[in-house]
């Protein structure tokens, strides 16, 4: 997942286009440690990026809209089988790896949340979000925001 990160963050870095002090629409950190930044405009090259560095064996991309690109992995079998037994899982559907950017639009500009989490499917049906707080790969996401051409929020 680290891999997926700073691949995207790489690729990005050469079409950042920078909009000279923007408002800021909205501030704060997303939920549960996601990480936000406003964009002044449709970050495409963000959504494109995060699909085409979402390539590795067992990695799928996920396009539910144009404003959203999931790159969803399964963990190896021991992390799914830990994952399942201790959130209350179920094996119908295994635990997933979660990498999200997620945009929204503004009256100016885009405000794009990027996020990632760990989908447990539970036995009712719902699933469950699971997030391991971790300094390196937040530091990783909003530098990866900034290198696309967005203001961390």
């Amino acid at each position: 997942m680290r891999l997926a990160v700073l691949g995207l963050g790489f690729l990005l870095a050469g079409c950042a286009e920078m909009s000279p002090n923007p408002p800021a629409p909205l501030s704060g950190d997303g939920a549960n440690g996601a990480k936000r930044a406003y964009f002044a405009e449709y970050p495409r090259h963000l959504f494109f990026a995060a699909a085409e560095v979402c390539a590795a064996p067992g990695q799928t991309v996920v396009k539910p809209s144009r404003n959203e690109v999931r790159c969803e992995s399964l963990p190896d079998p021991e992390s799914a089988a830990a994952l399942i037994l201790q959130f209350n899982g179920t094996v119908e559907s295994l635990p997933t790896f979660v990498i999200s950017f997620s945009g929204q639009k503004l009256q100016q500009g885009y405000l794009v949340t990027a996020d990632n989490y760990i989908r447990v499917p539970q036995r009712s049906g719902a699933a469950r979000q699971v997030r391991f707080p971790d300094m390196n790969i937040g530091a990783e996401m909003a530098e990866l925001l900034e290198a696309a051409g967005g203001r961390p929020l």
